[in-house]
């Protein structure tokens, strides 16, 4: 793996990389302005992206937009985005992906693990404060993307989630083989 570019996202600067990064392509994705985030430090940036992400899926939910085509827009956007870090890291193998995986969920303030082949948990979550059930149901797409970008395919589905009062979030990533 690529340990300079691994090294840069797992310091403070990186992470503020990353968050707007995220910021602007996810509002590209809403098809909005992104709110401005240069000079901001990392933590006041992932709260900025909290609300906005809140505030853009709700606006969404509300005005009647075809939420499956605004969840669809976050998913191919995010796997974009996985699938150029993978591109820069040049992981050798699965575990590596992992590692990648879980470094950038670390920098949004989520804590996530795989529990087994293919299931995962995530144990702490910045966003749960932030959104709703429903608002989650859309940002999702956000982290399917992120997954198939990053480990290379698969469909991620949620069983569980913080915002639906459970202790955790669940989910399973299911790989088809051709």
């Amino acid at each position: 793996m690529n340990q300079l570019f691994y090294r840069l996202l797992s310091c403070r600067f990186g992470a503020n990389i990353e968050i707007r990064t995220l910021m602007r392509r996810t509002a590209g994705a809403f098809g909005v302005d992104a709110p401005k985030g240069k000079g901001v430090s990392a933590s006041k940036l992932l709260k900025r992206y909290a609300r906005f992400t809140a505030g853009a899926a709700q606006d969404a939910l509300d005005s009647g937009k075809d939420v499956h085509r605004v969840h669809l827009a976050l998913y191919y956007m995010a796997c974009r985005l996985g699938e150029s870090l993978v591109r820069y890291l040049r992981p050798k193998n699965a575990q590596e992906r992992l590692s990648i995986l879980t470094l950038l969920y670390r920098n949004l303030g989520i804590t996530i693990r795989e529990e087994g082949p293919g299931e995962f948990c995530v144990s702490k979550c910045y966003f749960a404060a932030f959104y709703s059930p429903e608002v989650c149901d859309v940002i999702s797409g956000i982290d399917q993307g992120i997954f198939a970008g990053i480990l290379g395919g698969g469909t991620l589905t949620f069983h569980q989630r913080i915002t639906e009062g459970c202790e955790s979030c669940r989910a399973n990533l299911i790989v088809r083989k051709p």
